[in-house]
């Protein structure tokens, strides 16, 4: 992909011949990952996955989650530092990541194995002060309630 036009649009134009829609999207330079509603047709995903391969390393993964996490967009730096101390104090691994352009929603792929456990932690530290780690200044839950980030899950 890196220095190659038209790219992306290849991808996409074949996502949309087989009416996939994409939920969540991080590229670079040199990759593109997505997800994909979920309610889809099968058949459709893994015709899709075949016509990317002449031209992509395509792979789909499978028994993932998202987790949206909407936050204010002043708090969002700290908001992502006690998110990720949270996620490595409990092996919490990301597999992908994607930021709004507004900086207020941030959407993380996670096995659905872990899950539940991502956002009870986070629910703990934001709306509980029980958190696993210790928070920065001004990230109790106590004292910042109209300022705690929602968290969201599309189901899994």
């Amino acid at each position: 992909m890196l220095g190659a036009y038209g790219f992306l649009a290849t991808v996409f134009n074949d996502l949309e011949k087989h009416r996939l829609s994409v939920d969540v999207l991080a590229s670079s330079e040199v990759s593109v990952s997505l997800t994909l509603d979920k309610k889809q047709n099968e058949d459709d995903v893994l015709a899709a996955v075949e016509n990317l391969k002449p031209y992509a390393d395509a792979t789909l993964q499978k028994d993932r989650a998202i987790l949206t996490l909407i936050a204010d967009v002043e708090r969002t730096s700290e908001v992502l530092a006690t998110v990720f101390r949270v996620f490595n104090s409990q092996d919490i691994k990301v597999e992908m990541m994607s930021q709004g352009a507004s900086k207020v929603n941030i959407s993380f792929v996670l096995r659905n194995e872990q899950i539940d456990d991502a956002i009870l932690n986070l629910h703990y530290c934001f709306f509980e002060d029980r958190c696993v780690v210790p928070m920065f200044p001004g990230e109790s839950s106590q004292e910042n309630d109209a300022e705690a980030p929602l968290i969201a899950t599309l189901p899994k």
